[in-house]
């Protein structure tokens, strides 16, 4: 991992997650962006010239909100390799496209546990990013503490492009060491099968992947997302890892889905996303 790029709002949410990517980049060695991303003013009611000032203007004011937040990370990591970037545009759209061009490694943003009946397990703009992006991404739930994950749960559907994501992982993980759990949840419709199943995955996977040992769990019930997310609260998880499919998907209707009030606890865990072409 070389460089990660962490979008911030200025709000204390994604200040939680500068403080977990200014930890991450000090303890792997790598290099941060702080990123923050603006719409443009433009008006039929304005000359273009004004509305180029205005927008030159609002750049520097972001500029030097940046500048504040590097200067203020580097009085207590001064060999921290960190720059800023201000971008003009729809953030779901630019940020995809700056690390693309940047070949950034991760993404680390905050996200918002959820708090009532239509709330969702993760914010829609993380979402989004998590869908677009073409690196991982990790959300960071508020007030999280960094720590080195120990224990990591990858949350399977049984999909073609799992071995791509868990190699990715694996090389991620030369960095964590973490012993890595591949979970999978059939709803109770589909159980007549699900042995067997979880077998021939299971085979598949660990026959794939000689030099690593897998744990491999399998439950079965109507609402997915809630076993899968206590699943990993009862086995003390410290990183869930999902691959992002399209937003019709079954990680959309998972993931984004409206949950209760009772599971809201469930999103203090980090939620790492593996795009995999």
């Amino acid at each position: 991992m070389k460089t990660i790029l962490c979008p911030t709002d200025f709000s204390l949410l994604a200040d939680s997650a500068i403080h977990y990517a200014v930890k991450m980049a000090t303890v792997f060695d790598a290099s941060l962006i702080l990123y923050h991303c603006f719409i443009p003013f433009e008006s039929a009611f304005y000359p273009l010239n004004s509305s180029t000032q205005e927008n030159l203007d609002t750049k520097t004011i972001l500029t030097n909100h940046l500048t504040a937040i590097m200067n203020s990370i580097m009085d207590k990591n001064p060999n921290l390799p960190i720059t800023i970037h201000v971008d003009q545009g729809p953030e779901g759209i630019k940020i995809p496209k700056f690390c693309k061009k940047n070949k950034i490694d991760l993404i680390v943003m905050g996200t918002k546990g959820a708090s009532g009946l239509k709330e969702k397990i993760i914010g829609s703009f993380t979402a989004e990013v998590m869908t677009k992006a073409s690196c991982p991404v990790l959300a960071i739930p508020e007030k999280y503490k960094f720590k080195i994950p120990k224990k990591i749960t990858f949350a399977s559907n049984y999909n073609k492009k799992d071995k791509k994501v868990l190699s990715q992982l694996l090389e991620l993980n030369k960095l964590f060491n973490a012993t890595i759990t591949i979970l999978h949840v059939d709803k109770g419709i589909l159980a007549f099968t699900a042995d067997e199943d979880f077998d021939n995955y299971k085979n598949t996977i660990q026959n794939h992947f000689k030099d690593f040992e897998f744990t491999f769990k399998h439950s079965t019930g109507e609402n997915v997302a809630k076993i899968i997310l206590e699943e990993t609260v009862a086995d003390k998880t410290d990183l869930i890892v999902i691959n992002p499919l399209k937003r019709k998907g079954f990680w959309n209707r998972i993931f984004y889905s409206s949950i209760t009030k009772k599971t809201a606890y469930l999103i203090a865990k980090p939620l790492l996303s593996i795009p995999v072409q």
